[in-house]
């Protein structure tokens, strides 16, 4: 997809890829981050999307990727989770804790086309 001069990441390539063919970026949601597996702190990353509302792809060297896609919310349980967001800033400088996912989040493993794996 890029020249050999100037390595991309995974997920860079695969934002570039969605925007070279509109079939390939059909394939993820609307505000969907893009997240390298191999970035220090994607689990960061990926949970303050999620609880944000936006989808988060995790992609691997390979191409291959997992899809976290959060149930939308609106109302007092969206209020609700934009304060998890806020707390979860605040506490992730000061503690090594794990980071946790929203509730109803659908998670999907793809193949290096953004394809679905067979259950």
């Amino acid at each position: 997809m890029s020249d050999t001069s100037t390595p991309h990441s995974a997920a860079v390539e695969k934002v570039i890829g969605g925007m070279l063919s509109p079939d390939l970026g059909a394939r993820y949601p609307n505000r969907t981050h893009f997240i390298d597996a191999e970035n220090p702190d994607q689990a960061v990353l990926t949970s303050r999307a999620l609880f944000a509302g936006d989808p988060a792809a995790v992609i691997y060297p390979d191409g291959h990727e997992v899809l976290f896609t959060p149930e939308r919310v609106t109302g007092v349980a969206g209020l609700l989770l934009l304060m998890a967001v806020q707390w979860m800033k605040l506490r992730e400088h000061s503690t090594g804790e794990p980071v946790q996912l929203p509730p109803r989040v659908r998670v999907e493993a793809r193949d290096a086309a953004g394809l679905r794996h067979a259950a």
